[in-house]
Order: structure tokens, then C-alpha cells, then sequence
């Protein structure tokens, strides 16, 4: 099974370990370890990890993981990384087309994020979903549809926020139903339809997913 957000952790942490010497991270010169720098890119996980969890991942006792929260340092690197992140999720999702399903899939992992970093991630999205439902809306009262570029985003955008509310509603479901009545209005049967994925287990296949992978390019 392939997992979106894994992506994301496996490159950073080979950028990581293929720094240089005189590299900096927000200015600072590198001071942490391999295993502690994964440990900080999992923190986007612990909306379905445990912090057992991620010790085990990143190879660190709990007791190590437990105290680095405690420093100023190691916190100021997961805020950065979760940013960095959410950064690249939404660039993610707005670049291309994807097929149902993988919206869907998408939907899934972001709704396992940790909270802060699915606000990163929704805030901006939703708000660009608002702004192209209302400018929809105008459109549609003079005959018109959106322009091609306008027009994707709003797909893209509505199929990934259609897909997660399926999955877990929010307050947000008013604005994308509203969102939906637009786009069904000006492209016919183009959000008749949804492709779930099961909620179940998906933690545990993320979690054994992460083990495997993290694991084999611990013994490259």
C-alpha cells in the first residue's frame, strides 16, 4: 500500500542525512542525529501515533523522545518541519489531477495529521475552496463558467474536502456543500460521486509501512 505523507518523510530524511557540514536549519548550524531528525518529521503523525510509536520508528528510547519535548530546540524543529510540510501537502494537491480514489487516499491521511498541521494544511485550501465558490457563483448568474486554470483548482480542491468530509464531518461541510451546488450546477455530474477508502486499521498499516521502509534504509 503506498501512503502520500510517507513520501514526504522518507525524502526529507534522506535531504537530511545527505546534508553538508556548514548546512543550517532556520539559521542554525545541524546538532541533531539522524534518528532525532526523523523523530521530529514524525511529529505530523501523532494525530495516529503515540509518542511510543514514534520512538520506536525513529530508534529512540521513549525516555530520549520525552526529554528532547522538553527542549526549546527539538520543538522549534517539529513546528518547522510541520510547517514545511503542510507547505508541501497543499502544493501537493493543487499541482495535478488525481483520480478519485487517490482523493480519497489523500482525504484518509490527512485526517490521521496531527491537528495543528491538518489546520496548516486546511485553512488556506479552504479559504482558496470559498473564494472560487463565490467567484463560481457570480460567474454562473452571467452564463459563465470559471476559467481552465480556476476551474481545476476548484476541482481539486472540492473532490479533497468532498472526500474528507465523507470520512469525518466538520463545521466546514456547510461551505463545501455549498461548494458542491455551485460546481454541480456548472459541471453536470462531475461531483455525483466519491471513492472511500476503509477507515480501519489505516494507523496500523501506516505504522508497520513506516517501520519497513524506515527500517530497510536503516541497514542501506
Amino acid at each position: 500500500m503506498y501512503f502520500f505523507t510517507a513520501e514526504w518523510v522518507e525524502a526529507a530524511l534522506e535531504r537530511y542525512r545527505r546534508r553538508q557540514p556548514d548546512d543550517t536549519i532556520m539559521g542554525k548550524k545541524v546538532v541533531f542525529s539522524d534518528r532525532h531528525y526523523l523523530a521530529a518529521l514524525l511529529h505530523i503523525y501523532t494525530g495516529s501515533f503515540s509518542l511510543e510509536g514514534i520512538a520506536q520508528l525513529s530508534r529512540i528510547s521513549l525516555e530520549e523522545l520525552l526529554f528532547q519535548r522538553t527542549q526549546v530546540d527539538f520543538m522549534s524543529l517539529v513546528d518547522y518541519l510541520q510547517t514545511r510540510f503542510s507547505e508541501w501537502f497543499r502544493e501537493h494537491l493543487l499541482m495535478r489531477d488525481f483520480e478519485l480514489a487517490e482523493y480519497g487516499r489523500l482525504a484518509l491521511e490527512y485526517i490521521h495529521l496531527e491537528e495543528q498541521v491538518q489546520s496548516q494544511i486546511k485553512i488556506p485550501l479552504l479559504n482558496q475552496l470559498k473564494n472560487l465558490c463565490y467567484e463560481l457563483e457570480d460567474k454562473l448568474s452571467g452564463g459563465k463558467r470559471l476559467a481552465p486554470y480556476d476551474e481545476a483548482l476548484f476541482r481539486r480542491l472540492l473532490l479533497f474536502f468532498l472526500s474528507s468530509e465523507a470520512l469525518r464531518p466538520t463545521l466546514s461541510s456547510r461551505l463545501v456543500n455549498r461548494a458542491r451546488e455551485a460546481g454541480e450546477r456548472a459541471y453536470p455530474g462531475e461531483f455525483a460521486r466519491l471513492e472511500l477508502p476503509e477507515k480501519d486499521g489505516f494507523s496500523e498499516s501506516l505504522f508497520r509501512y513506516l517501520k519497513e521502509c524506515l527500517n530497510y534504509e536503516e541497514r542501506a
